[in-house]
C-alpha cells in the first residue's frame, strides 16, 4: 500500500506542471465604456442660412372712389423671394425628454419683390388699355426674432420643437401710379414709400441633430408678419389735391433655414 501511494504522490508530482502549462495564462477584458448621452441643457449660439418668400401684397385704393379714376381697388402681389443669413443665440433647460429655451435671432435680409399690371376697369374685370399702370415694390432688409422653444427629444441626439414669440424687422416699400398724358405734357404719377422698422409674431418649428459633441445642425421654419404699411400718392398740380392714390403693403414671410449651434455644457 505505502509503495502504491508514493507511486501516485510521485506521478501527479511529474504531472501538475505540464497541466498548468495547458490552462495557460489567465486574462481579463474591460467592459466596454459606455456612449455619452446627449445634454441640450446650457447656452449656445451659432449660425444660419436660409431663403424667404411671401405674397408681398400691395393694396391700391383711388381716392377719393374708384369713379375718380374709373378703375377698381385692387390688390397686386409681388411674390418677394430671396436669401437670409445671420446668426442666433439661447439657452436651453431639459428635464427628461422635454426641452425647453429661449432663442434669439438677428438676420441680414435679401427679400424683395416688384410687381406691376394695369387696373381694371371699374365695374368689370377687363384692364385697361391705355397705358396706365400701377406698380410696387416691397423689401424686407433686416429681421430678427425673440422666440421661446419648446420639443421633445425622440432619442437623446434628436430633438423636434415648436418655436414663437416677438419679431422685428425693417421694411423698406415704394409704390407708383403711371398714367401717359397728352402728347406735350407730362405723365401723371402718384409715388408713395415707406421706410421703417415694424414689430409682430412669427410662429414655425423645427428639427435639431446632436451630431457631435457639443455641436449640432438644426432645420427650422417660421412664419413671419410684420403687420401693414400706409402711404398716400398725391399728383402734381393740375390735379386737384383731393384725387390721390393709397397704398397698403402687407410684410409676411415664410423662412426656412439651416444653422448649426456649439453647445457650452
Amino acid at each position: 500500500m505505502k509503495r502504491i501511494l508514493g507511486a501516485v504522490m510521485v506521478t501527479a508530482a511529474l504531472t501538475a506542471p505540464s497541466l498548468a502549462a495547458d490552462l495557460g495564462a489567465r486574462s481579463y477584458t474591460k467592459a466596454p465604456a459606455l456612449a455619452p448621452v446627449s445634454n441640450w441643457s446650457g447656452f449656445y449660439v451659432g449660425g444660419n442660412l436660409g431663403y424667404g418668400w411671401g405674397n408681398g401684397n400691395t393694396d391700391f385704393s383711388f381716392l377719393p372712389d374708384p369713379t375718380a379714376f374709373n378703375f377698381n381697388n385692387t390688390t397686386l402681389g409681388a411674390r418677394s423671394t430671396g436669401v437670409i443669413g445671420g446668426a442666433q443665440a439661447g439657452y436651453n433647460w431639459q428635464i427628461g425628454s422635454l426641452v425647453t429655451g429661449l432663442e434669439a435671432d438677428i438676420q441680414g435680409s435679401g427679400i424683395k419683390g416688384s410687381v406691376s399690371a394695369a387696373p381694371t376697369i371699374l365695374g368689370t374685370s377687363l384692364p385697361t388699355t391705355d397705358g396706365t399702370l400701377i406698380s410696387s415694390e416691397p423689401k424686407l432688409s433686416w429681421f430678427g426674432t425673440v422666440r421661446g422653444r419648446l420639443g421633445v427629444t425622440v432619442t437623446p441626439d434628436l430633438l423636434l420643437y415648436g418655436t414663437g414669440g416677438l419679431a422685428y424687422g425693417h421694411v423698406d416699400a415704394s409704390a407708383n401710379y403711371f398714367e401717359p398724358n397728352d402728347p406735350g405734357f407730362a405723365p401723371l404719377v402718384a409715388p408713395a414709400s415707406v421706410s421703417k422698422t415694424k414689430v409682430g409674431w412669427t410662429a414655425g418649428a423645427g428639427a435639431e441633430w446632436m451630431f457631435a459633441h457639443n455641436w449640432s445642425a438644426k432645420l427650422e421654419y417660421l412664419y413671419l408678419d410684420l403687420g401693414s404699411d400706409s402711404a398716400t400718392g398725391s399728383f402734381a398740380p393740375p390735379v386737384p389735391p383731393q384725387v390721390q392714390v393709397g397704398y397698403t403693403w402687407h410684410t409676411r414671410e415664410n423662412i426656412t433655414r439651416v444653422g448649426v449651434n456649439y453647445h457650452f455644457n
